[in-house]
């Protein structure tokens, strides 16, 4: 199984309801493509400690079940348009896939 787990942090002067739009397109397109297994998607949970990174607006996390998986939804048209949705507003992303398992 692979995690695959992006950070975006938003260009300051991004519209306010920028992160909870990106969230609730989240749950209703990304989700819908076939190779997610699951996914989670949220802001920082806000907490004071000096290892943890609460600079990012939003974060995605996507289960798929190999290496195919990912790469389709990497280039599924859905994702795609999400990416370009938003990409405007990114200062810059952060992404980690983890082989899990």
């Amino acid at each position: 199984m692979i995690l695959h787990s992006v950070f975006f942090y938003l260009k300051e002067g991004a519209p306010a309801e920028t992160a909870g739009l990106m969230k609730t397109e989240i749950f209703e397109t990304l989700s819908a493509i076939t190779s997610v297994r699951e996914i989670l998607a949220g802001p920082p949970q806000g907490i004071d400690r000096d290892v943890v990174d609460n600079d990012y607006a939003m974060s995605l996390h996507a289960k798929f079940d190999d290496l195919e998986g990912l790469q389709a939804y990497q280039s599924d048209p859905v994702h795609i348009a999400f990416v370009e949705k938003f990409k405007p507003q990114f200062e810059r992303i952060r992404v980690f896939d983890t082989r899990t398992g």
